[in-house]
């Protein structure tokens, strides 16, 4: 990396390289028997150089050729691309705990041994199919310039996911598991997964109408995506984020509290720097319900002549072939004081959104949704009578946010990245196909 950083400094005012390598195994089984196992290893370099006020970019999966390498990056200042920000200097960052490299040793046969405890705890106890996904991942990043940062991150992870389908559905109940040590389910997590599978099993239509929603850490994201696209820093420079002009006044419920903390030890992916080299910290986007600002990257910060708030991250597939942008890192919801059961015995008339159909749906940057409901369970005086049949739920995530009645006090690992607890929404507009 020191190298190629060499030979891009004699002909740039300033130079970044950035790298990354992944190792990853998964398993997965349906009733014990696996159907798939796969194991990969990716690594990759990018470079980004700034010269009279314009960037260029370059990426390859090895440094074979290093003067190549650069040579992309320099024809890549043709396109005038500006930019009016500086790559960071040094800072002083705090270090985490080694990995537990006993992940890094994880093979077919620890993960098959791991998910085989799952079904122990599982079969004979549904009527559907189980399927048990395990894996685990390691990850190193590595970022250099030519302002003097140099700095690096380590981390190992695993995954344990459970899924209960509904018989002859492709429809189910799921939990996950992630975790920088090796382990599996709580206890008493599964118990709760068969009950709550249990209560699912009748099929039922309902009639179409407004009512209570009760949104859980696995469906949240379907509201979070639309406030995230907000609040990035890209939309508020482009003009098409409906949060322009809204700072410091009140967007949703002031019983929401939204952010991002990569720096929080219970966070898989800890780390004290984004994919920049800026230092990264504990930050909320929604205060109370109040927007307190967008999430920054370099570019986006210089546009609108602010400070970076450490939010520059490369997404994707292809980590080395993205470009850093905007993006709230480990999000979070803060908790509420509310039970799981207490939520559920509140609602009169409702449905508890377990799982959804077509969130990308809706125009995002505006902030509506409508998803099929996936499963959906319908609740009557505050009990829970079965499963939805052919249901839908829409309306606005700034609106649906802006009206709620509790949210629960415990945080829960999201299938989709997060941790967040449920949330109870009023009069939301739920349609069945009867």
């Amino acid at each position: 990396m020191k190298k190629l950083l060499e030979i891009a400094a004699s002909s740039a005012a300033q130079a970044e390289v950035f790298s990354v390598r992944t190792d990853s195994v998964s398993l997965r089984m349906r009733n014990g028997i696996p159907t798939d196992i796969s194991a990969t290893i990716q690594s990759g370099f990018a470079l980004r150089i700034i010269r009279d006020g314009m960037i260029g970019t370059a990426y390859t999966k090895n440094l074979l050729d290093r003067e190549q390498l650069v040579r992309n990056a320099l024809a890549g200042l043709k396109g005038e691309v500006k930019a009016d920000f500086s790559f960071p200097g040094p800072a002083d960052l705090p270090s985490r705990p080694t990995p537990d490299g006993s992940i890094e040793e994880m093979g077919c046969r620890e993960l098959r041994r791991h998910g085989g405890e799952v079904l122990e705890s599982l079969k004979g106890r549904v009527e559907g199919q189980i399927d048990v996904h395990v894996g685990r991942g390691v990850s190193r990043v590595a970022i250099v310039n030519t302002s003097g940062l140099e700095v690096s991150d380590s981390s190992a992870q695993m995954y344990v996911f459970a899924s209960l389908l509904f018989p002859n559905t492709e429809t189910s109940i799921h939990r996950v598991r992630f975790s920088n040590r090796v382990e599996g389910f709580p206890p008493g997590e599964l118990d709760a997964m068969v009950s709550l599978y249990d209560a699912g099993l009748p099929e039922i239509r309902v009639e179409s109408g407004r009512m209570k929603a009760l949104f859980t850490q696995d469906t949240l994201y379907t509201l979070l995506w639309r406030l995230s696209a907000g609040a990035s820093g890209k939309s508020i420079h482009e003009r098409v984020s409906p949060l322009i002009g809204r700072e410091g006044e009140r967007v949703i419920s002031e019983k929401v509290s939204f952010g991002g903390d990569p720096t929080d030890p219970d966070d898989i992916d800890q780390r004290f720097f984004d994919d920049e080299g800026v230092p990264a910290s504990r930050r909320m986007f929604f205060e109370n319900g109040v927007f307190t600002g967008p999430a920054l990257n370099l570019d986006y910060a210089a546009r609108l002549g602010r400070r970076p708030t450490g939010n520059g991250y490369r997404k994707g597939d292809e980590t080395v072939a993205s470009l850093p942008s905007p993006a709230i890192q480990s999000p979070f919801i803060a908790p509420g004081d509310a039970r799981w059961d207490e939520m559920v015995a509140s609602m009169d008339r409702g449905v508890v959104v377990l799982g959804v159909l077509g969130a990308h749906s809706g125009n995002i940057l505006n902030g509506d949704y409508s998803v099929g409901l996936n499963p959906g369970y319908y609740v009557e005086d505050g009990r829970i009578v079965g499963r939805v049949k052919d249901g839908m739920i829409a309306g606005n995530a700034y609106e649906t946010l802006g009206n709620v009645a509790s949210v629960e006090a415990q945080l829960n690992q999201s299938v989709m990245g997060g941790r967040y607890p449920s949330i109870l929404l009023d009069d939301v507009s739920v349609t069945a196909r009867n």
